[in-house]
C-alpha cells in the first residue's frame, strides 16, 4: 500500500466503513510504525474507537517516545477515551458487562495524563492535549484547577485547549469565560467558544449565535458552527432562526441549518423529559428515534477527538 491508500483505509476504519476486525486489527498495528508519521498519526487516531485495554501500552509509549509531534499528541488524545470510559464506569459500576477497561487501567492512564500535564519540563503540546484528555473527569477539582491555570495562561494556544476542555468538563461554572470568548479577536479561541457554547447548550449564548449565524460578514465556517450551535441550545428563540436559514440559497447553509433542527427537536424533548420526570432509559429510547450526526462533513477538517486548533 502506497501513503494515499493507508490513509483511506485508516479514513474507512475511523468512519465506520470498515469494522474492527482481525484483518483490520492486523493491519492497524503495522501501521502505528510506520516509517511516515502523517499515517502514524491517523493509525492512532483508529484506536479512539477500539478502547481495548491492550493498547494502553503502544499509546503511552507513542506518546513519549515517538519523534513526531503530531504523533505524540494523538496518542495523548486517544488515551482521552479511557478516561471517558472510566466515568462511564463510575457512573455506571464497574462491574457493567459493556467495560473494556478496568479501575487499575483507568488509574494508570489517569496517573500519567496527569503527570504530562503537570509537568512544566514537557512541551506545550502534550500538555494541552493531556489536559483536554482529562476534561472527562467532571468531579475532580484538579482537572478544574488545570483547565482554569490554561485559560489564563499567556500562551494562547493553552487558552484554546482549555476552553476546548470546558465544554468537555462540562461543569456550570465555564459558562461565564465561554460567553465572553464568543467576542473573541481571535479567531480560534472564538471558534471553540461557538463550539463549547453548543455543547453546553448554554442558552445565554442564543443572542450571539443568531447574530453569528444570519450575518453575512462572519466567516463562513463560524456561521456554520453558530447554527449547529443554536440547534444544541434548545432555545425557542434559535428554532423561526433555523427554520429561515433551512431554506437559505446557500447549500452549506441549508444543509447544517437542517441537522441543527433536527438537533434542536431531540434537545427540547429531552428537556421536556426531564421536567416530566422521566427516567433515564426512557429518555435513550427517545433519543434513537432522532437520527443526527454530531458534526456535518463541512467540519471534518476543524473538528475531532482533539482540539486542532
Amino acid at each position: 500500500m502506497n501513503k494515499r491508500e493507508k490513509l483511506s483505509y485508516l479514513a474507512d476504519l475511523e468512519d465506520g466503513y470498515r469494522p474492527f476486525d482481525k484483518h483490520s486489527l492486523t493491519l492497524l498495528r503495522s501501521l502505528l510504525d510506520d516509517h511516515d508519521a502523517e499515517v502514524r498519526a491517523e493509525a492512532i487516531a483508529c484506536l479512539w474507537y477500539d478502547p481495548d485495554s491492550r493498547w494502553i501500552d503502544v499509546l503511552t509509549r507513542k506518546a513519549t517516545e515517538d519523534p513526531h509531534v503530531d504523533v505524540r499528541a494523538h496518542a495523548i488524545s486517544a488515551l482521552g477515551r479511557y478516561v471517558y470510559e472510566g466515568e462511564e464506569a463510575n457512573l455506571e459500576g464497574w462491574d457493567a458487562p459493556f467495560l473494556e477497561i478496568t479501575s487499575e487501567d483507568y488509574q494508570r492512564v489517569t496517573d500519567f495524563l496527569f503527570r504530562i500535564a503537570q509537568d512544566p519540563e514537557e512541551s506545550l503540546s502534550a500538555r494541552r492535549y493531556a489536559l483536554e484528555a482529562l476534561a472527562f473527569r467532571a468531579d475532580d477539582p484538579d482537572v478544574s484547577d488545570l483547565i482554569e491555570w490554561a485559560y489564563h495562561h499567556r500562551d494562547r494556544r493553552l487558552k484554546i485547549s482549555a476552553i476546548f476542555a470546558m465544554a468537555r468538563h462540562g461543569d456550570p461554572r465555564w459558562a461565564e469565560y465561554i460567553l465572553a470568548e464568543l467576542r473573541s479577536d481571535d479567531r480560534q479561541v472564538q471558534y471553540e467558544a461557538v463550539r463549547a457554547a453548543g455543547e453546553l447548550g448554554l442558552v445565554e449564548a442564543t443572542d450571539t449565535l443568531i447574530e453569528m449565524a444570519t450575518n453575512k460578514t462572519y466567516r463562513k465556517p463560524l456561521r456554520l458552527l453558530s447554527i449547529y450551535a443554536l440547534g444544541e441550545t434548545g432555545d425557542d428563540r434559535a428554532y423561526p432562526v433555523l427554520e429561515k436559514l433551512a431554506r437559505s440559497r446557500d447549500r452549506d447553509v441549508r444543509d447544517v441549518a437542517r441537522d441543527a433542527i433536527e438537533e434542536w427537536i431531540m434537545v427540547t424533548h429531552m428537556d421536556d423529559m426531564a421536567d416530566e420526570g422521566i427516567d433515564e432509559m426512557d429518555a435513550e429510547d427517545v433519543a434513537d428515534q432522532f437520527e443526527t450526526d454530531t458534526f456535518p462533513d463541512v467540519w471534518d477538517a476543524d473538528t475531532g477527538t482533539f482540539s486542532k486548533n
